[in-house]
């Protein structure tokens, strides 16, 4: 659990399973009490036009060691990326005493997907373990949020790249034992 200003919020890893397509993750957030949070956990893609398209399932995906990293966040842009517009990922609000959760399917065979670089095959093999971490942000006078509507009209509340980049916070659960074989 990460104390920031007050609040108290937790990750938990429900589960991991290996299915015939994908790798599949459940985790769930716990608010104890505080002000409230906004996490980072909705990401999506944006077609060649600009339309962006909300995807409930998609993760960030990348390699540490032997340990798969799965994220949802607000990554910063780096140094050497020029871009026209950063990619912020969509903020659900979790007050006090609430919980939320959410399903990651990491489809395989398994390829690296970070914004602003381009996918690239990973070996499943010499990968033991699974983590995920989740950004979030305190809510304070500074937050302000952007809304849009996807292509589906859903709403997206993101933050301002700025200060969502200088105030986020991280959740991280496992690492955890990556299926083998399918599970059941």
């Amino acid at each position: 659990m990460e104390r920031v200003g007050e609040a108290r919020v937790s990750l938990h890893l429900t589960e991991v399973r290996r299915g015939p397509d994908a790798l599949e993750v459940r985790y769930s957030l716990s608010h104890e009490g505080g002000p409230p949070v906004w996490v980072l956990d909705q990401l999506f893609r944006t077609n060649p036009v600009g339309d962006f398209h909300l995807e409930p399932a998609r993760a960030y995906v990348e390699v540490e060691g032997t340990t798969l990293v799965i994220s949802r966040a607000l990554r910063p842009v780096p140094d050497d990326v020029d871009v026209e517009a950063p990619e912020v990922p969509c903020a659900r609000e979790l007050a006090a005493g609430e919980r939320l959760s959410g399903e990651v399917r990491v489809p395989l065979p398994l390829h690296e997907d970070l914004p602003y670089r381009k996918t690239r095959p990973l070996a499943l093999a010499p990968l033991r373990s699974v983590r995920l971490r989740i950004g979030y942000l305190v809510g304070s006078s500074e937050l302000r949020f952007h809304e849009a509507m996807d292509d589906k009209g859903r709403l997206c509340r993101a933050p301002g790249y700025s200060v969502g980049v200088r105030g986020q916070r991280f959740l991280e659960a496992g690492p955890r034992s990556l299926p083998r074989e399918r599970t059941p």
